[in-house]
């Protein structure tokens, strides 16, 4: 996610309409025309453990009932432990450990609904979220999240 160079893969980062680079979320077209998304659409990916938004990827390289995001993207909240901006899917994985033994996760795939997201609401509603410092090739800074100089 911090090598800029590989955003020139179509399948690397989707840009939204505000101009952030949003991890894809690979769907499949029926699923996608079932929930009137779009390719370069915002959606949010929600369960019981939170949303975490992505932008649509349309492809036929998945099969209907599933959608795939890469995990490892950056942890951006918009309300930490409820939103994720920045594509960050472990915030809403379940929270079972390998064993009693090991911290980890042996998460292969769990359940979500997914769903156009409208911006515009979520503009309004968390309007400091959206006026973070945002590097437009490298994504959300550091400075983002500290307070003070």
């Amino acid at each position: 996610d911090d090598m800029t160079w590989l955003r020139e893969i179509e399948t690397c980062k989707v840009k939204g309409p505000d101009g952030y680079q949003y991890h894809p979320v690979w769907l499949h077209h029926l699923e996608a025309e079932k929930r009137g998304i779009k390719q370069g659409d915002i959606v949010s990916i929600c369960n019981e453990r939170g949303t975490v938004l992505g932008g649509a990827y349309i492809t036929e390289r998945i099969m209907p009932g599933v959608l795939y995001i890469d995990h490892g993207a950056k942890w951006d909240p918009i309300v930490p432990g409820e939103i994720d901006r920045g594509g960050a899917i472990n915030t809403i994985v379940p929270r079972n450990t390998t064993s009693k033994n090991a911290v980890g996760h042996a998460v292969s795939g769990f359940l979500v609904e997914v769903e156009k997201t409208d911006m515009e609401e979520l503009k309004r509603k968390y309007p400091e979220a959206f006026k973070r410092p945002y590097h437009p090739t490298a994504g959300p800074s550091l400075e983002s999240f500290l307070g003070g100089k």
